[in-house]
């Protein structure tokens, strides 16, 4: 316990002395003239500038391949609903085939045809004439 506490103390101490000499190094970077170091090469004006002429290409790209891919994706599912459709469909019509048809009870029967009688001497027969429905 006693070496733990000994090792802490010890990169306190060494932590400690970095913060004193860092501090020191920007102390002296400060104090030299503003001359020196106009303008930084890679975070400075010219570069907002070139950030801000590509923003509006890199921002005209995005938006079309996000119109492109919503147009996709509508096509997509318009293409999967119909899919699904004519798969329901199929399926009923295999089904319908498979299956053993019922077939409903006769609730109405047709009446007897009635008979014409005409009387002609040639003939004695009667005539039957048969109505369609």
């Amino acid at each position: 316990m006693a070496t733990q506490q000994k090792v802490i103390c010890a990169l306190i101490v060494i932590s400690i002395m970095m913060n004193a000499i860092v501090c020191q190094a920007i102390n002296d970077t400060e104090e030299k003239s503003e001359s020196d170091v106009s303008e930084s090469r890679t975070f400075g004006h010219h570069f907002l500038k070139r950030i801000s002429f590509a923003l509006v290409p890199g921002a005209f790209v995005v938006g079309v391949i996000t119109t492109l891919l919503a147009a996709l994706t509508v096509v997509s599912l318009k293409g999967l609903g119909v899919g699904v459709i004519l798969l329901i469909l199929a399926i009923g019509q295999m089904l319908s085939r498979a299956l053993p048809h019922v077939h409903a009870a006769a609730a109405y029967t047709a009446p007897a045809p009635v008979p014409v009688v005409y009387s002609h001497s040639h003939t004695q027969q009667p005539v039957w004439l048969e109505k369609e429905w």
